[in-house]
């Protein structure tokens, strides 16, 4: 039974983590971005964001105002490109901005209706790894009632602001599952297949799958 819990819990972290480490949290007014750290960002944007979650607003209202900090901070042109890598130079610039509006929107519906699982989480940064083209993996752990689960987050930086453009849960990359998602439905019909398929899933409500069940096989 305990593998179940372990997957159980795992893909609610994953929910969260999702609207945890998509909002890269402006700082305070006052506060200058370039002073900021990645490590810092994480930290804040945890702090923040669980107490969202763990509020007694109600859960459209914990979506709402999650929503509202998410949409005015995140580089969502930098994640499109990184979830479209290759197949990004085929979508137009009209195209490539109507699917950033329907991920935006895709991702709420999909975290949106599991908002109610969280408890009572917390945050442990574990430590900062560098990467490639002046990115920064903060190392953190989320420790639940369920168990712990590991959470890296991926930030780079842009105008002098670090944003989370990534996060692998538990080995899975945000980016990458949904990369694999929407490359096959491309592959297929091109972009417009996409879009439309975006458009259809957000209008039912039905929204995307959640990277732990695309990437498990078992």
């Amino acid at each position: 039974m305990q593998p179940k819990t372990r997957r159980s819990w795992t893909c609610t972290a994953a929910l969260g983590i999702e609207f945890a480490i998509a909002i890269a949290l402006p700082l305070a007014p006052g506060m200058s971005g370039a002073a900021d750290t990645p490590r810092t960002v994480v930290e804040v944007t945890a702090h923040k964001t669980l107490e969202i979650l763990n509020s007694d607003a109600s859960e459209s209202e914990k979506i709402r105002r999650l929503e509202q900090i998410a949409y005015a901070t995140i580089d969502f042109e930098t994640v499109s490109r990184l979830v479209l890598a290759k197949y990004w130079k085929e979508f137009t610039p009209e195209q490539r901005q109507q699917f950033q509006e329907e991920f935006k929107r895709a991702l709420t519906i999909s975290y949106g209706r599991r908002i109610g699982q969280f408890g009572r989480e917390k945050v442990v940064i574990l430590g900062e790894r560098q990467e490639p083209l002046g990115d920064v993996t903060v190392q953190s752990q989320i420790v639940g009632k369920a168990g712990d689960v590991k959470a890296d987050y991926r930030l780079r930086q842009k105008d002098a602001t670090w944003y989370v453009i990534d996060v692998t849960v538990e080995g899975v990359s945000i980016v990458s599952s949904y990369r694999t998602q929407f490359q096959e439905i491309i592959s297929q019909g091109g972009p417009k297949q996409l879009l439309n398929e975006l458009r259809a899933k957000n209008a039912s409500g039905e929204g995307l799958v959640l990277p732990e069940t695309a990437s498990s096989g078992t």
